[in-house]
């Protein structure tokens, strides 16, 4: 008998039916194959209780051996799994199955995860015979049945699955011991991950900056200008910005000195410069993940695992390809599919009369895909899509289509006049064939904001030219923070994460390579950050919780640092190229872990809500500072009272020189707060024994 291990049911189905098969009883067969499949990962890797000794104490209401620091690091000699609760029943089945087979066909997922998957499900059923890898980028049939006309062996695609093995262990040694250490000495769950930790600085960073921001007011000096084919606006340019009445950005704020110049703005001037260059504009490249995550969630305010979930219902529909990619390109050997593809779309029918499935855009670029291509339509008709589906449908075949229509032509235009002995200057542009930007409207932009910029029109001028200045207008101006993130540009954020790295030799490194998370978890990292209290979402904007910064100000920056993260994502994709040995990379890992154990104790102490994120508790307000007690090296945080709305404090992270709590002074530490008397003596008392913090792990905990 030949095995098709399929990653999940709705995969199971679409192999059949994509080679021609059916149920035959309870399983499925087709061309002499029987089909069963998983339910996503059906092993897991144990729980810490199952490698700590068998003297560590034990809770009696969870049944779970309690948390202690002495029993830090936990570094499992011999990595278990053992099989997930309601996944016994089917590792049975086929576990029965596979004492009756000749052959496998690993059929998981095309990436990481989906090899891993199917690869550990053969290891613990001790499995030893020949497997084969069927690679389904579409679910499509004529894709299927291209796909298992060319099997590879599976073992080509070990490192696959030694890199996401890698990730997962590498993700349990940071999270079960960071976790355990930081929770016990702030008496409070705060969950350290090796992906979300970094993810929630990026946020807090953020949030702080805007929050410190202080807006500088500036202006702009306009002339409303007439020329005899038109009126237009022109902005002044002044000869020197870094002079007298200018900010070190060259921003004017002498409104004085704007005053003067506006007056100059009247009487006769000249065209000194017209330029007008013919502009050819190519259709974007079609979407990765990540650049579809930011596009709908700019558009509609998806959130990003929304995003995800509507790839996945649509490639499980088999009107779209493989949605975790990274990749924006397509093989060239598949432009030949064009013609069938576009005759299946819904593409306005003044639009289609100008498609051309000949044309061949730079995103036919077999050299530059990597594991998977670009998101693109199947073909097949779609129905019975959801409304996010649905929108979501639409970016993708629209991006598909743009590739074949005309390029987007204007005219670029820049001028110059001189009114008044003053420089004025305005660009605008010219239609002259909307071209593929007529489809897709949503995008044009360049950066996938959802939202085309304003085009400014200017009239048909000459160097040369004759104007008049009516008049002179001063526009006051304020310097505004940066953005908040939303799902769409905290994804990105993640996908490029040197755009954020302030040293400029780490910056070079990171920016080809790296980045936080992969497009399959980045999803699910942000909705575990809202999940656990760190971030709340307020409409599209993603916001920093009290909890969530008191988190990052009580952690060592190199538990924060995204460079860190966006390494190890490098060295696991060294690992699924097979340039590096995974067995290095844990080590690195467990190193790391120990170094940061080290540190644990001179940490700031808070206490989280993310148990329960709607009550109200202290927590950090803003980045540590050197403690202002004569003597004492520690870091102070500002603390809001639990007690009394609107009090705050200071409190210090050194414990060898214990002090008082300091007084807040509209934001600035003051004196520290009087001792109370000491107590009475009392009467000596038996000392209890000492007892260990018992806090148990909340059910699914597993930082990432």
């Amino acid at each position: 008998m030949k095995l098709i291990i399929a990653e999940k049911p709705s995969l199971a189905k679409a192999i059949a039916e994509g080679l021609g098969g059916a149920r035959r009883g309870v399983v499925l067969e087709a061309r002499g194959y029987t089909i069963t499949n998983a339910f996503g990962h059906l092993l897991e890797q144990d729980e810490p209780d199952g490698y700590l000794p068998a003297g560590v104490p034990v809770n009696p209401k969870t049944g779970r051996k309690v948390w202690r620091l002495e029993d830090l690091p936990i570094f499992p000699e011999k990595w278990i799994k053992h099989p997930k609760t309601d996944a016994k029943a089917q590792l049975t089945i086929i576990k029965d199955l596979l004492k009756q087979t000749t052959l496998v066909v690993n059929a998981g997922d095309p990436d990481r995860e989906g090899q891993l998957l199917i690869d550990e499900i053969l290891d613990y059923c001790g499995y030893k015979g020949p497997v084969q890898r069927v690679w389904l980028a579409s679910l499509d049939a004529t894709s299927v049945q291209k796909a298992f006309a060319h099997l590879k062996d599976n073992r080509d695609y070990h490192p696959l699955s030694q890199a996401a093995e890698a990730r997962a262990r590498a993700d349990w040694l940071v999270g079960m011991n960071l976790t355990r250490a930081w929770t016990l000495v702030n008496h409070g769950l705060l969950s350290v991950g090796r992906v979300q930790t970094p993810t929630l600085a990026l946020v807090v960073r953020r949030d702080l900056e805007i929050e410190q921001f202080k807006p500088r007011d500036y202006c702009e000096v306009l002339i409303h200008c007439q020329h005899p084919n038109g009126t237009f606006l022109a902005k002044w340019k002044p000869a020197s910005p870094d002079g007298a009445g200018f900010d070190e950005e060259g921003r004017l704020v002498d409104r004085a000195l704007a005053d003067r110049i506006a007056r100059k703005a009247m009487g006769a001037g000249q065209v000194v410069r017209y330029e007008s260059k013919d502009t050819r504009e190519s259709a974007l490249l079609p979407f990765s993940l990540s650049s579809l995550q930011k596009a709908a969630s700019a558009q509609w305010g998806f959130s990003a695992n929304a995003v995800l979930e509507a790839c996945q219902a649509l490639y499980e529909k088999k009107v779209t390809t493989y949605p975790r990619t990274d990749c924006r390109y397509v093989p060239e050997e598949q432009h030949g599919d064009a013609a069938a593809i576009l005759s299946h779309l819904p593409i306005p029918e003044d639009v289609r009369s100008r498609v051309s499935s000949h044309q061949k855009h730079a995103a036919w670029n077999t050299a530059k895909v990597t594991a998977h291509h670009a998101i693109i339509p199947t073909g097949q008709k779609a129905s019975g899509l959801s409304d996010v589906e649905r929108k979501v449908y639409d970016l993708i075949w629209q991006s598909y289509a743009a590739l074949f229509l005309p390029d987007h032509l204007y005219k670029a235009i820049a001028v110059t006049v001189e009114v008044g002995g003053e420089a004025w200057t305005a660009s605008g542009r010219t239609e002259m064939d909307r071209g593929w930007r007529a489809l897709r409207s949503g995008r044009g932009d360049g950066e996938e904001t959802g939202h085309e910029e304003p085009v400014v029109t200017l009239p048909v001028m000459a160097t040369g030219n004759g104007v008049e200045g009516l008049r002179g207008e001063v526009q006051a101006k304020r310097t505004k923070p940066p953005p908040r993130f939303t799902d769409g540009t905290l994804i990105e954020a993640m996908s490029h994460v040197h755009k954020y790295v302030t040293d400029e030799q780490a910056k070079a490194k990171l920016k080809e390579t790296s980045g936080i998370g992969t497009e399959a978890t980045r999803a699910h990292v942000l909705e575990t950050l809202v999940k656990r209290g760190f971030l709340d979402r307020k409409g599209k904007p993603l916001i920093s919780t009290p909890t969530g910064r008191a988190l990052i100000a009580a952690l060592p920056a190199d538990l924060t640092d995204p460079v860190t993260t966006a390494r190890w994502e490098d060295a696991l994709s060294g690992i699924a190229e097979g340039k590096l040995d995974p067995v290095r990379f844990e080590a690195a890992i467990r190193k790391m872990v120990k170094d940061q154990l080290s540190q644990v104790e001179g940490g700031l102490t808070v206490r989280s809500s993310a148990q329960s994120p709607s009550r109200t508790s202290p927590a950090a307000l803003g980045p540590q500072r050197p403690c202002t007690v004569a003597g004492c090296p520690g870091q102070i945080g500002r603390m809001a009272s639990q007690k009394k709305a609107g009090v705050y404090f200071w409190v210090c992270s050194e414990r060898a020189h214990p002090h008082a709590l300091l007084a807040d002074h509209n934001g600035v530490p003051g004196e520290p707060f009087a001792k109370p008397a000491p107590p009475k003596p009392q009467k000596a008392s038996r000392p209890k024994a000492a007892r260990s913090v018992r806090t148990r792990s909340p059910a699914g905990s597993r930082p990432e």
